[in-house]
């Protein structure tokens, strides 16, 4: 029989001074193409240990810079980037977009590390999210119909039904009601809580936008900073229309060629 925990006696400050285990993550490394001309060889960012799809953990790395087609194009709508997903001669590195919970999980990493590359990938989604640029596109799929959200992530896997909040937007709080919570982590992943402090580094507040009640439909999750310095989880962009540039990511294993090298500086 399984024995919950009950903190009898304990009052709830008390239990709110409970100090939980600090997370320990693996160090953020680079990656540098050798072949590269360029004084800076960087080519990505290496991370361990990321859940980089549903239940599947493994090493993987970030892009360093926006991911462009083989002609050196920006991909201007969700087919385009999974045409290029698929190509292997146009990406030979396999590169793929991450769905939203793998864009958090990557964001708070580079802010929960201290060290000189961890600073420069924090640096690199200020630019990325920064005010006046293209919303960044995720691989998160919501399929509404009226008043629910099927969710997939990576474009194609599904993770299940959501109940959709009511209203067109509303602001990430330390008082989300049970709805917007249960949302927010169907969209967001088991790093949801820490959506709100996280995304903050990047805009404020940050505003969580909807599609009306009623619509029904797909439509793909991005990410962006406005003008006037808001961060929005935009969970009604356009599947065909969007024209939203992406940082990818790919697995460690694409990287095995001699000419790409993992380095601590």
């Amino acid at each position: 029989m399984i024995e919950h925990f009950k903190p009898a006696g304990h009052k709830a400050q008390e239990l709110s001074e409970i100090v939980m285990p600090k997370e320990v993550f693996k160090p953020i490394q680079r990656v540098i193409d050798t072949t590269l001309e360029d004084k800076d060889k960087t080519i990505g960012y290496l991370y361990h240990d990321v859940e980089y799809e549903p239940g599947v953990i493994g090493s993987i790395v970030l892009s360093r810079g926006l991911l462009r087609s083989a002609e050196g194009e920006i991909k201007k709508d969700i087919n385009g980037w999974q045409e290029y997903e698929r190509d292997n001669t146009a990406n030979p590195l396999k590169w793929f977009t991450p769905s939203a919970p793998v864009v958090l999980e990557l964001c708070y990493r580079a802010q929960h590390d201290d060290t000189a590359i961890s600073r420069e990938v924090a640096r690199l989604w200020h630019e990325t999210l920064k005010p006046k640029t293209r919303w960044t596109s995720t691989s998160t799929i919501l399929g509404y119909n009226e008043g629910r959200a099927n969710v997939y992530h990576n474009w194609t896997i599904d993770t299940g039904i959501t109940p959709v909040p009511e209203g067109i937007f509303f602001d990430l709080s330390e008082d989300n009601t049970p709805m917007i919570n249960t949302f927010l982590r169907a969209i967001l992943g088991q790093r949801y809580p820490t959506a709100k402090e996280t995304l903050s580094k990047y805009g404020t507040p940050v505003r969580v936008l909807m599609s009306e009640k009623r619509v029904t439909g797909a439509r793909v999750l991005v990410l962006g900073v406005s003008g006037s310095g808001k961060l929005f989880i935009d969970a009604d962009g356009g599947v065909i229309g969007g024209i939203n540039p992406n940082r990818g990511v790919s697995l460690l294993e694409n990287f095995s060629s001699p000419r790409y090298k993992v380095r601590n500086d």
